[in-house]
């Protein structure tokens, strides 16, 4: 094992332990603590099967992933706002401490999915010189004049019906955006999912769904015991929950892997055709500004309880 698999390892021990005796800060940061250990360990092991992984890929690919994992997961957080179906509570007054949560937190989603692909693809269709999941394959032909018109007409019913009729189609939020933009993937020249399910390889989509599964279960089983932790309300069978989450709930993370695979290297190929430093500047200053905006909305209209200034030697903290 590699010193950073080591580290993830031992992370992950000393996080469970300060987790069950509820010693601070690791307490209420524990969800945290928890997926950068998990991406740690899953990546050493990816490099162990496949003998190349996301953190040794020396290609700088992880300092574009993780803010536009923060970008991607705030996309639906923007929903949210309209469907109210999960809230955060215990998280903490200080604005620095609570910002800098939701970008800790926020950044693991896409690196995470990723890697759990990748090695789901290794696991049960063996080792191969495909590209990874972070990788962008481009079409060996002309992408096509126009997109599927009717993948892109149901992709925006299936997207704007949350924001009109959000107790009724709230679940549309994890399908509208597959139908939506994975067309316009083979606008910009790339291996859209689709032209891989049409060329007969199913490996990536079976292996990003499998991933969106194992990590919501993980997502949901990390959470459940944090301090600074997401609780849902959600219409119809909010009853019967896995954790926090409803079980009906979990059919909704295979499919965001998808969504989250589409984004990337949607937002990846439009960085890399916007070529000139101003259009890049212009695109993650856009970002910037958008994160901003979303984690005060999520402080006025998401959070339910904020929790004072805590001391290291009094775990518990008080609420307001």
């Amino acid at each position: 094992m590699k010193w950073y698999g080591w580290l993830g390892l031992l992370l992950l021990l000393v996080s469970e332990y300060c987790m069950f005796r509820r010693i601070e800060p690791v307490y209420s940061w524990f969800y945290c603590f928890a997926w950068w250990s998990y991406i740690l360990l899953a990546d050493n092991l990816l490099l162990r099967l496949r003998g190349r992984s996301l953190l040794t890929g020396g290609s700088g690919e992880l300092r574009t992933m993780l803010p536009l994992s923060v970008f991607i997961w705030l996309l639906f957080e923007s929903y949210n706002l309209a469907l109210h179906n999960w809230a955060y509570e215990g998280v903490p007054v200080e604005i620095w401490a609570r910002w800098s949560g939701y970008a800790v937190a926020f950044a693991t989603v896409v690196p995470g999915i990723f890697i759990t692909a990748d090695l789901i693809e290794v696991l049960f269709f063996g080792r191969s010189a495909r590209v990874a999941a972070s990788g962008r394959e481009m079409q060996a032909s002309t992408p096509p004049a126009s997109p599927r018109h009717m993948f892109i007409l149901m992709g925006i019913i299936l997207s704007t019906a949350p924001l009109i009729w959000p107790r009724f189609f709230f679940a549309t939020v994890w399908l509208g955006p597959i139908f939506l933009l994975d067309p316009l993937l083979e606008k910009l020249g790339v291996r859209s999912l689709s032209i891989q399910i049409a060329a007969g390889d199913r490996r990536r989509i079976w292996s990003l769904l499998a991933a969106g599964f194992a990590c919501g279960l993980l997502w949901e089983f990390w959470n459940f015991w944090a301090a600074s932790r997401w609780v849902y309300s959600v219409p119809y069978f909010g009853n019967w929950k896995l954790f926090e989450m409803p079980i009906l709930g979990f059919l909704g993370f295979p499919p965001f892997a998808l969504e989250c695979w589409i984004l990337y290297h949607l937002f990846c190929r439009l960085q890399q055709r916007w070529d000139t430093i101003p259009a890049r500047a212009a695109f993650w200053a856009g970002i910037g500004i958008f994160c901003i905006l979303m984690f005060r909305a999520i402080d006025t209209y998401t959070v339910l309880r904020f929790v004072l200034h805590f001391s290291w030697s009094d775990p518990p903290w008080r609420s307001v």
